[in-house]
């Protein structure tokens, strides 16, 4: 079996919930009709869309904020240059434009895009009024902290710069026992779909902590190596896992195949018994390639959850 754009649903079962992806990036709103047409094949029906605000407010004016809870991508050049003046005028504006989320991101190769010279931690005491203010305002953070393991043993050798991994997730979990925030979702399987152990710990010792499951490739990889693990994570954390797949639209040209394949190789890896299905894009950050989808077959229960009610429930509290 393999990936067909003729055949979008090829191995596929019928679903009996609906899909809420957690985590897109809308960086134009032409590019979102595209999204949203590929998303209804595969049975998503909400979008929390990552988007600036003349984005947001040309898809209200064009009938689909309805269909997307919008996150305010907070100026990341402000952190790498310490400018938190400039971040806290960005939260005023994500206050009041009625953001659903702010997003922050963190990848270590944030200080190389703009030419960062000075030393970076979330703990840096001039970035305590940021996180203050995203306090005092209630609005959920949808955060990047870290990136996968390998890329620190290939991309990030300077630990004086990158800092270690584990220094990066220390000084997020130490933002999390300072601040008081209601709710927040740590992206990317909280950085660390290869530790499911230290996952889960994070899970029960932070309750307003979510993760998602952007992005595809990365949680095909990692928590495919051992499926009973995973499928165990799930059944206990089911609950606090947002489906999401981190498309990135209006940015680059991304044909109809860019959207379908991620959105095929997800439904397939979590639904489906399907063991050693060739990943439908390339994988350059695999070692040992090629990437196989190796599926989970998850419990309708934990579907219903996962896919749809952990969003609602997030996004609309009451």
């Amino acid at each position: 079996m393999q990936f067909d754009l003729s055949d979008p649903l090829n191995g596929l079962s019928e679903l009996n919930t609906k899909i809420w992806d957690s985590h897109v990036h809308i960086w134009s709103a032409d590019a979102f009709e595209p999204l949203l047409k590929i998303g209804r094949q595969y049975g998503v029906h909400q979008f929390m869309g990552i988007a600036a605000p003349d984005v947001k407010k040309t898809l209200e004016e064009n009938g689909h904020g309805d269909l997307v809870n919008f996150a305010y991508y907070l100026p990341i050049d402000a952190f790498a240059s310490h400018e938190p003046e400039r971040i806290l005028k960005a939260l005023d504006e994500a206050h009041s434009e009625n953001y659903s989320m702010v997003k922050l991101w963190f990848g270590p190769r944030f200080l190389d895009f703009f030419k960062a010279d000075k030393p970076f931690s979330l703990n840096l005491p001039i970035f305590d009024p940021v996180f203050s203010l995203i306090e005092k305002y209630g609005i959920p953070m949808d955060i990047h902290v870290a990136d996968p393991d390998i890329w620190y043993d290939t991309k990030y050798q300077d630990i004086i710069r990158y800092r270690t991994k584990n220094q990066a997730m220390n000084e997020f979990r130490n933002i999390l026992r300072e601040y008081s925030f209601p709710k927040l979702i740590s992206v990317h399987f909280n950085s660390l779909p290869e530790h499911l152990d230290q996952v889960s710990k994070d899970l029960t010792d932070f309750p307003n902590l979510y993760i998602d499951t952007a992005s595809t490739k990365w949680m095909v990889r990692e928590l495919g190596k051992n499926i009973e693990s995973t499928r165990s994570f799930f059944e206990k954390h089911y609950t606090r896992v947002l489906f999401a797949t981190d498309l990135s639209v209006g940015w680059e040209d991304r044909d109809e195949e860019y959207l379908a394949t991620r959105y095929w190789a997800q439904r397939i890896f979590w639904e489906s018994n399907h063991q050693k299905i060739k990943l439908p894009f390339p994988d350059a950050d695999n070692p040992n390639p090629p990437t196989y989808i190796n599926g989970l077959n998850l419990s309708k229960k934990i579907l219903e959850h996962f896919y749809w009610k952990n969003a609602y429930k997030f996004f609309n509290p009451r």
